[in-house]
């Protein structure tokens, strides 16, 4: 095998493998031993079928996976020999494929830059006061109610109001033929804004059990929703039943409906310890993000482009998600998040540049995520994704994704470490911010739960 490395930038990498006839010639041969293992061939006792046979009937099937071992194998032992470990995945660019002559390819790549993390000692951080307000714990206790109470038919009236649920059928017409995709067969719906989108809640307003009806939206030019953009839609509907939420009586025995509580007082104060719990972690998290700002702005990097890319990828499919998770079809919900490609670039540029800091920094503190710690957020992970729990654990199965979650944990525990640091400092200084940097706040932050769950 001859390899050859240039450095076209220096964090760029080009690294040219050739292979020798004989190793293509070997690879060939055990393939075409074990496929003639495993075929059976009209004519040919089983083991015996002969080569040229195999080559007629599989020759293509067998050189694209003999080329596609090659260059795995051969990649992997050229990088080990170079002590080059890529950021992500290389490309891999073909220059020579016909098997009777050779195999030449090129992997094309991006370095880790070196970095020595500087200037992230002696932050201050205020302490933050975090307190829970009665009228909290009155929304909170409310919601908590709305989502247990539960639906009960409207039999005193035919016509839709605003909060209603209904079993309806709905579909989309424009220039009176119906849009792809836009029926809905005896759906429950929400009759809210906040429920359902494209002003459906509007259209079924006033609507009348059991009479069919129609009503006309337009819709601008730049509508999310491809298929109604810059159109006049007319919505056809017909709306089955009628139900309406019964909200369960605030007392005692709504209480105790709920788990261990003997009385509402102590579902209140369950409820108050969860929202100061959570407004606790919001606060840190804004922390974190604030003291990771300011290590970032201190320590400038170069950042290899193909790190940004797999960011911005990785922020693509996030987007694409959160639309499918609003009803947008999936091939709709991609080509829209790729649509916004530039507006993900400066983001991505940015968790790069993250990732590096923390990683290099976590190096630097010799922080490490152990197999048990890992196994135990797997198990987690795993137990909360409830109906979903053996593609969960299937997915972790992978030594890929295992190893993409010991990381991010890694850089948490990093973030913890900064945090934990800057919070003694302050407590030392006694309030004083003379000689440091106070960081209030920053970007990011969020929830690691609802705080409402009794």
């Amino acid at each position: 095998m001859n390899i050859n490395v240039e450095s076209s930038s220096p964090l760029r990498r080009k690294v040219t493998i050739e292979l020798d006839q004989d190793e293509i010639a070997q690879e060939l041969e055990r393939s075409y031993a074990q496929l003639r293992r495993s075929v059976h061939l009209k004519g040919f006792r089983p083991g015996r079928a002969p080569r040229q046979i195999l080559e007629r009937l599989f020759g293509d099937q067998v050189r694209g996976e003999v080329i596609q071992k090659l260059i795995k194998e051969s990649t992997e032992k050229a990088l080990s020999e170079h002590n080059l470990v890529p950021v992500a995945e290389p490309e891999i660019v073909t220059e020579e494929t016909d098997l009777n002559k050779t195999l030449r390819f090129a992997a094309v790549f991006d370095i880790r830059p070196e970095i020595t993390v500087k200037d992230y000692e002696n932050l201050k951080v205020p302490r933050q006061e975090v307190s829970v307000s009665e009228e909290q714990v009155d929304a909170a206790l409310q919601r908590l109610r709305e989502r247990l109470a539960p639906l009960k038919k409207v039999e005193d009236r035919t016509r839709v109001e605003p909060g209603d649920f209904v079993i309806a059928e709905l579909e989309a017409f424009a220039d009176g033929a119906p849009i792809a995709g836009s029926k809905l067969e005896s759906r429950l719906l929400e009759v809210s804004d906040k429920a359902i989108a494209h002003g459906l809640h509007e259209v079924l307003t006033g609507a009348e059990v059991g009479v069919a009806g129609s009503a006309r939206r337009s819709y601008p030019a730049d509508y999310g929703e491809k298929d109604l953009a810059g159109k006049e839609v007319e919505w056809r509907y017909t709306v089955k039943e009628i139900f309406r939420r019964e909200l369960p009586k605030l007392d005692d025995e709504f209480a105790k409906d709920q788990g261990e509580f003997q009385s509402l007082a102590e579902l209140r104060e369950r409820l108050r310890h969860n929202l100061l719990t959570q407004a606790r972690q919001e606060a840190d998290a804004k922390v974190r993000q604030g003291l990771l700002e300011i290590v970032l702005e201190r320590n400038p990097v170069e950042i290899p482009q193909s790190l940004i890319e797999r960011e911005q990828r990785v922020l693509e499919a996030e987007f694409a998600a959160t639309l499918q998770a609003g009803g947008m079809p999936a091939e709709q919900a991609m080509e829209t998040a790729h649509k916004s490609h530039d507006e993900f670039r400066a983001r991505a540029e940015k968790r790069a540049h993250s990732a590096l800091i923390l990683d290099a920094l976590a190096a630097q503190e010799k922080i490490e995520v152990s197999d048990e710690e890992l196994a135990e957020r797997i198990a987690a992970i795993v137990a909360q994704s409830g109906r979903d729990r053996e593609r969960a654990a299937g997915f972790y199965n992978k030594e890929e994704n295992r190893a993409a979650l010991r990381a991010s944990m890694r850089r948490e525990k990093t973030l913890d470490l900064l945090l934990e640091r800057a919070q003694k400092d302050d407590s030392q200084s006694a309030g004083a911010q003379a000689g440091g940097e106070s960081v209030g706040g920053g970007e990011g932050g969020g929830s690691a739960g609802s705080g409402e769950s009794a």
